[in-house]
């Protein structure tokens, strides 16, 4: 839905181009009753948003207390931030950028948008050089073209129905006392909403509209790990691929048969349930995640390139999950030893082990929602080697002591974080003082007893939250922005001047709930 602008000047200029008309996305201001507006962000002052709109010749001054979110050019930032370390504060914020140096006091960071910042230690929650440990193999999504949506294979009845019998079928009258356009709208909607793409992106992110599956070559090695964050609206009935071959066996040659006559796919059944898994995603595991439990499928054949389908078991991986909410999983998977272990917001959940071997072959990722009336929203797509050590690391906090996780995601130990000099951190110890190089540490969590929340007078006031592609995060009070440049105070970085052209979308309304994140008409 949009608005309509009544302009008093309503005259329209004839020198004004939109971005659209010079082939480029524009950005769009929705507001909070659900209203959207295309056109070009100018600045801000003084809780007044300027606006540009291609068919009006002045400038539109809008109060921001009506806006709910900006998203900047289709919601995809001009420019993305190179370096993947960031630093994490209490209130959730995340800076990326390079730490330089660190004392008791104090941390600064080297910052693409906003160049050096200082940060208060006391602000801070976590500092991550190298967040995803081993080699990245695959980090997104940033754009609308790299996934593949995987079309379902054909229905039997409709390869098998003779075309006299689908053209009587078409000339069928309409149901009796009820005249032919009273069914036309019904009609129009229907083909409406089959028109309407299986998955949209959007700001970073991608929306179901379907249950037809969305999927990507992460050339995922035999130790990987997979991480994303899943938002969904409605039940949550979710199913994801991993280690997938998307290739669907071969019919075995006849008796008789010339053995250089080329092999042809099996022909899919058109009927759903579980054992579709195969015959979509070929040789795989299946994920499938519900509120308040998982479970994984073994996707195999068998010789005459039936579906072989078994449920892998284990002791428990039960799960506590909201209605509509949003959670961070992380898969760790070993073709070597053949496991496959489960993490849900930095939680254990499950590990499965196959006993007959390990079948997914392939390097496809691919989700998909297992409910025609919910919806996903898939997003922080990190695939990266992984060592193999089943450890729940990432997941340790304590209150007194800071906790220091070495990227081979085993090693770990807890101290005080004294210093960061010469690009080496120094730990004292309980029994010993230690030296760590800067690239060998992947994480720390800071003691909790000595982290701070936020100021009651500094949340009271209008703020907006700036997001960074692909990972940033900041909650400030603006005072001033230019279409490029935004001048604004954050609670623990202190006046800021920030590039905009690393920003995906700039909320003004925000709270806790994944439906006030949830925007997927860019």
């Amino acid at each position: 839905m949009f608005i309509v602008l009544y302009i008093a000047c309503g005259i329209l200029s004839l020198s004004a181009t939109s971005a659209e008309e010079a082939g480029e996305p524009e950005d769009l201001l929705r507001f909070r009753n659900g209203d959207s507006l295309h056109g070009a962000f100018l600045g801000l002052s003084e809780g007044d948003l300027r606006w540009r709109h291609s068919e009006a010749r002045d400038t539109i001054t809008l109060k921001t207390q009506k806006l709910r979110r900006l998203s900047f050019h289709g919601g995809r930032s001009r420019k993305s931030l190179r370096s993947p370390s960031y630093i994490q504060l209490t209130d959730g914020d995340r800076i990326p950028g390079t730490l330089i140096s660190l004392n008791a006091e104090n941390l600064v960071m080297e910052t693409e948008f906003a160049g050096n910042v200082s940060i208060p230690r006391e602000f801070v929650s976590q500092i991550s050089p190298r967040p995803h440990g081993g080699l990245v193999h695959y980090i997104g999504p940033f754009k609308g073209d790299d996934w593949t949506v995987i079309e379902p294979p054909e229905k039997k009845k409709e390869e098998n129905e003779p075309a006299k019998e689908r053209e009587e079928e078409e000339k069928q009258p309409a149901k009796e006392n009820q005249p032919a356009k009273e069914n036309q709208p019904a009609k129009e909607q229907q083909e409406e909403e089959e028109s309407a793409p299986p998955w949209v992106f959007s700001g970073g992110a991608y929306y179901s509209n379907s249950q037809l599956p969305i999927a990507i070559d992460t050339k995922s090695p035999d130790q990987v790990r997979i991480r994303f964050t899943l938002a969904w609206r409605n039940r949550l009935n979710a199913a994801i691929a991993f280690h997938a071959t998307m290739k669907q066996p071969e019919t075995p040659p006849e008796k008789g048969e010339d053995d250089e006559k080329e092999k042809k796919p099996i022909a899919k059944p058109d009927g759903a349930g579980t054992k579709g898994f195969a015959y979509t995603y070929g040789h795989s595991y299946v994920l499938t995640i519900y509120s308040n439990y998982a479970q994984i499928y073994r996707c195999d054949f068998t010789d005459e390139g039936e579906a072989d389908m078994d449920r892998l078991s284990n002791s428990s991986a039960n799960l506590r999950l909201e209605e509509a909410g949003q959670a961070e999983f992380e898969l760790r998977c070993d073709r070597l030893t053949d496991t496959i272990a489960l993490f849900a917001d930095g939680r254990f959940v499950s590990q499965w082990n196959d006993r007959q071997g390990y079948v997914g072959t392939g390097s496809y990722l691919a989700f998909a929602s297992q409910n025609s009336a919910a919806r996903l929203r898939i997003s922080d797509v990190v695939v990266t080697t992984w060592n193999g050590m089943i450890d729940s690391a990432q997941s340790m906090e304590t209150e007194d002591r800071d906790v220091i996780l070495l990227t081979n995601g085993t090693d770990r130990f807890s101290g005080k974080l004294a210093s960061l000099q010469d690009g080496k951190f120094m730990i004292k110890g309980t029994y010993a003082d230690m030296t760590v190089p800067h690239e060998q540490v992947q994480e720390i969590r800071l003691a909790k007893a000595k982290q701070t929340g936020e100021d009651e007078e500094e949340t009271s006031r209008q703020r907006i939250r700036l997001l960074l592609q692909p990972y940033g995060r900041l909650t400030l009070r603006p005072v001033e922005a230019s279409s490029d440049r935004l001048r604004a105070h954050h609670p623990a970085l202190g006046d800021l001047t920030l590039d905009l052209r690393y920003a995906g979308l700039m909320e003004f309304s925000f709270g806790p709930s994944v439906l006030d994140s949830w925007d997927d008409d860019y």
